[in-house]
């Protein structure tokens, strides 16, 4: 059974391989929508950082996880 957490999400994205600190490793991006604007001072937009145990009304399991449940 999977559990509807961000972590196995098909939305969150690891950034794990370039995590420096411990608790970076738990984090990653929610790619449900498209970036948030920023203050003036930051010209570009980003997606929220989330942790791999945060959830939310969006999840959708990963399309690997869905065929293993089916198998």
């Amino acid at each position: 059974m999977t559990t509807c957490a961000c972590g196995n999400c098909q939305f969150f994205d690891n950034q794990s391989k370039t995590a420096t600190k411990h608790k970076e490793k738990d984090t990653g991006l929610c790619r449900y929508n498209a970036p948030m604007a920023q203050s003036a001072s930051n010209d570009h937009g980003v997606w929220p950082v989330v942790e791999t145990k945060d959830w939310c009304g969006h999840f959708a399991a990963t399309v690997d996880r869905l065929m293993a449940a089916a198998a």
